[in-house]
């Protein structure tokens, strides 16, 4: 027999409390001892010999040893789950053994690894709901190792369905020491059950499936799919009934039913999207509106490169439900941990709903800035982030909590791991922050001067009060552009194409006012100030605007500040301005080619 046991404190464990860390050439404690002041996972291999080493899971990522797991936590009584000793063993009466394998795409070509521990049933871990399948994530490329953890209990407070649960634990694999890990639920479906609390992707029909959008690694898979219009690759990835992933694979009726239903209802979805003037009554009969803005504001808020590219599920329970978004995954590279602004390093940045423009050479897939064209989703969004708010202002609040609750875990952690700190970033081929700072606390200050910032730039933007912009470009050879919401871009970047005119509609809100401006011309100079909704600059005679000038009047004014901000010819992106000030150039015959407008709280 092998057993999960949840062990109590002991000395060691005590110890530790009070000791800032273990070095790591500490012999490692044995349950029911933690290695610091959090919980311990013990993985002990327990396969055939030929199998039995951590050498051979970094050799055969995808290929599970059996093991024993063992968790001490220093708090509750030592609890035990009966389990056999080989996978083809026969379990008497309990679960079979766990068992062990590795996890992860880029991370996996890390030292510092990721794995998966799976057991034959669902199985309670650290007071999490139960689960069969766990993720040991190594965080190694976000060396605050809390990423991850901020976003994620983030997505949960927004009540997002689905979000894993997670632990703070430290990692040892066959006697082996391997340090500071998060330990989290993995994103798979269930079968609903009123009766059993569940925090799966629980259906209720069984023609339901999950999916993942993937442009990574999706083409891969044996089930997978391009989209007609943003050619993004989208991968079947569970399902009611349950299947593997894998060649040669056949679907029963009711997943292929789901699937093939899933794949009209995306491909019918962007159809709508990408339209010149798209019909929200359609698009909004087809997803679920409230899953979509929450999730944008978990990508908005973190600024995940990956929300272009990867990682991003959605769900359907069968073909009478509309399209959910969600459940939300993988944040180790976001909340600042890019230097470079297109791969989320600005916190004062309108990221998501520019996914293409933003989110530079990282993927195609760019659904948010289509929803946002719709006035309806971004006045929606607005009302929605009045009550997601306070959740989002308490972030860096937690990033203290995070701190107090990790720091013998993380200065343990960087001893067994002394290549992070000060070092260069694994992703600095990416743009990463790089070099890691000299110590995990500078990385957690980094982190968290990171997310005040970003979390005050939303407050001002987002809000039940605030106005929604509408407006719209005429640019050269393409004339009069569909029509976007705030912070969006307008014009074109990369195709030397000059702006000629803009136009802003409306506001979306009840507050007295309007939005006035002025362009300066090619050949013309300034034109003054046009009336609310009038043309500013020109049409049909091939003049670039140089420049411009908006304002707020009447009570909008008092209560908002407008800014913009243009692209120029040779210079690129400018500073952004407000209120009345110059964007642009005068006098230098340089042509704007793209704009971006915010109207924000006072």
């Amino acid at each position: 027999m092998r057993n999960l046991r949840i062990a109590s404190l002991s000395l060691f464990a005590t110890l530790a409390l009070v000791a800032p860390a273990v070095a790591a050439s500490a012999v490692v404690p044995t349950p029911p001892a933690t290695v610091t002041n959090i919980p311990t996972v013990y993985v002990t291999l327990t396969d055939l010999p030929a199998k039995d080493s951590l050498s051979y899971i970094h050799a055969n990522k995808d290929i599970p040893v059996a093991s024993q797991v063992d968790i001490a936590d220093g708090t509750n009584p030592t609890q035990t789950v009966k389990c056999t000793t080989l996978p083809t063993d026969a379990a008497p009466d309990g679960v079979g053994c766990p068992t062990i394998k590795g996890h992860g795409n880029f991370t996996w070509t890390l030292d510092k690894k990721s794995y998966q521990l799976k057991f034959d049933k669902k199985t309670a871990v650290l007071g999490m709901l139960p689960g069969k399948t766990w993720i040991l994530i190594a965080n190694r490329a976000d060396a605050s190792l809390m990423r991850n953890k901020a976003t994620l209990d983030l997505a949960r407070q927004f009540g997002m369905f689905a979000t894993p649960d997670s632990r703070f634990v430290d990692l040892v694999v066959d006697g082996k020491d391997l340090g500071s890990y998060l330990l989290t639920d993995k994103v798979t479906v269930t079968k609903f059950d009123p009766l059993k609390p569940d925090n799966h992707v629980a259906l209720t029909n069984t023609q339901g499936v999950l999916l993942e959008m993937d442009n990574h690694y999706g083409s891969a898979d044996p089930f997978h799919f391009t989209t007609a219009k943003s050619r993004s690759i989208f991968v079947l990835k569970d399902s009611y009934v349950g299947f593997k992933n894998d060649p040669g694979v056949v679907l029963d009726a009711d997943t292929l039913a789901g699937w093939n239903d899933a794949k009209n209802t995306i491909n019918t979805v962007e159809g709508l999207l990408y339209a010149p003037s798209p019909d929200w009554a359609k698009i909004s009969a087809l997803i679920d509106v409230d899953s979509f803005i929450k999730y944008y504001f978990i990508s908005e808020f973190v600024e995940n490169p990956d929300v272009s590219s990867s990682s991003v599920f959605f769900y359907k329970d069968g073909p009478s439900d509309k399209l959910h978004a969600g459940p939300v995954w993988d944040y180790d590279i976001s909340l600042g941990n890019y230097a470079s602004t297109n791969r989320g390093g600005n916190p004062t940045e309108d990221y998501v709903k520019n996914e293409l423009l933003t989110i530079t050479g990282n993927g195609q897939f760019d659904w948010w800035t289509q929803l946002f064209r719709n006035q309806a989703f971004a006045a929606q969004a607005n009302s929605t982030y009045e009550t997601l708010k306070p959740m989002v202002n308490a972030v860096p609040s937690k990033i203290d909590g995070y701190q107090t609750a990790l720091a013998q875990s993380a200065a343990h952690n960087f001893v067994v791991w002394p290549n992070i700190l000060g070092k260069t970033s694994v992703i600095a081929f990416n743009g990463g922050h790089t070099p890691i700072k000299t110590t995990w606390a500078a990385e957690v200050a980094l982190l968290k001067t990171w997310a005040t910032q970003r979390a005050s730039f939303l407050a001002h933007n987002y809000g039940s009060n605030v106005p929604v912009l509408r407006y719209q470009a005429q640019v050269q050879s393409i004339g009069w552009q569909p029509l976007v919401s705030t912070g969006q871009m307008a014009g074109t970047v990369g195709k030397s194409l000059r702006a000629e005119a803009l136009k802003i509609t409306d506001t979306n809100t009840t507050t007295t006012g309007s939005v006035i401006g002025n362009a300066h011309v090619q050949n013309l100079g300034w034109m003054g100030y046009q009336a609310p909704g009038a043309i500013i600059g020109t049409v049909g005679r091939s003049l670039r605007m140089e420049a411009i000038q908006l304002k707020l009047t009447g009570n909008l004014a008092t209560s908002y500040n407008i800014s913009y901000r243009v692209q120029v010819q040779n210079k690129g992106w400018m500073s952004w301005v407000s209120n009345g000030a110059t964007a642009g150039t005068t006098g230098l015959s340089l042509r704007i080619e793209a704009l971006q407008i915010r109207i924000t709280k006072k």
